[in-house]
């Protein structure tokens, strides 16, 4: 069985930096390819399977391959405990292999699995973070990049952002109207009044409300869309393209609920009050994130909206500008 460092050790330079960047960590030289392996291979944080979760099958084989073992099957989560022996390197994202089993074939919905769990509306338990720790870009991204794994094998990746976006920005609403009526109700105001929020959440696009429900998800999470939007003008069309009853792409409505009841409790995990993060724009980041790796994932271009970060550092090195001078980006 190849240990952590053997398996790390085989990736390749462009594999590692993405996976320093993933998990926050410290390299002092990253020209030094040997101090990207120490890194990443020493690091408690970066698990060693939540690292082969972000490689294509083919790469995973490939690594198989390197290492002497059998590369046969189609299933990504096959390949990654072979990989990893069943050590348990982090806790595996939930049902990875039933959501392999449940890809469609070309033309036909998703299969809706017997034993997928509903949803829940017990209190689902925190990120874990240490005491007093705010939560952090890094840990956020480690958290969306989770939640596409409970989305694949269900639709195509290019629409990963969308879904998930969709379900971060319904609970960073309700987690920020929560907390803004806390203060409120502390002035010896009325939580209930519109002018007294930023944004106002209708009671039923609150995630408490959202949580309640185990079946028709994904008209319960449209009529919540749809709510924040009539309520507040100024989000009109931010959501309206994502329809979470979609059966093209979510199957028909018993997998609908399987697969949207998993995010509302993947989400329900998560803090996104302004006093649990370490800056105010996360969602901005987080959109960015979103974009970068599943429009990648793809196979498909995610440049009309987003530059990636090596290919601004590498322009700006080329251009070497100076001060006073003005660029223009026409793009």
């Amino acid at each position: 069985m190849p240990s952590k460092r053997e398996i790390v050790s085989l990736l390749k330079r462009d594999e590692l930096n993405e996976v320093v960047d993933l998990f926050g960590l410290e390299v002092s030289d990253r020209r030094a390819r040997e101090g990207l392996v120490e890194a990443v291979a020493s690091s408690r944080k970066a698990a060693l399977e939540e690292i082969l979760a972000g490689l294509k099958r083919e790469r995973l084989k490939d690594l198989c391959r390197a290492l002497g073992l059998d590369d046969s099957g189609k299933e990504k989560a096959d390949i990654i405990e072979r990989l990893t022996g069943g050590r348990g390197q982090a806790p595996a994202p939930p049902a990875r292999k039933a959501d392999v089993e449940s890809q469609p074939r070309r033309g036909r919905p998703p299969r809706a699995r017997s034993d997928a769990p509903a949803a829940s509306a017990e209190p689902a338990p925190a990120v874990e973070l240490p005491v007093g720790a705010k939560l952090t870009t890094a840990d956020l991204e480690r958290y969306l990049w989770s939640a596409a794994d409970i989305l694949r094998g269900s639709i195509d990746s290019s629409d990963y952002k969308n879904y998930i976006f969709g379900f971060l920005f319904l609970k960073r609403l309700s987690d920020r109207f929560e907390e803004e009526s806390a203060a409120v109700i502390a002035k010896g105001f009325d939580p209930e009044d519109p002018d007294e929020h930023q944004f106002f959440v209708p009671q039923r696009a609150r995630w408490e409300s959202v949580r309640k429900h185990a079946t028709n998800l994904g008209e319960v999470l449209n009529k919540a869309c749809a709510a924040l939007e009539e309520q507040n003008t100024s989000l009109e069309g931010v959501l309206a393209g994502i329809d979470y009853n979609d059966e093209r792409k979510l199957g028909d409505a018993r997998n609908r609920d399987t697969v949207l009841g998993r995010l509302v409790q993947h989400f329900s995990r998560i803090n996104l009050r302004n006093d649990n993060l370490t800056e105010p724009d996360m969602l901005g980041r987080a959109y960015e994130y979103l974009i970068e790796k599943f429009a990648d994932d793809a196979g498909k271009k995610g440049g009309e909206f987003y530059t990636p970060r090596k290919v601004v550092q590498r322009i700006v090195e080329i251009l070497a500008p100076k001060e006073r001078m003005r660029i223009c980006d026409p793009t």
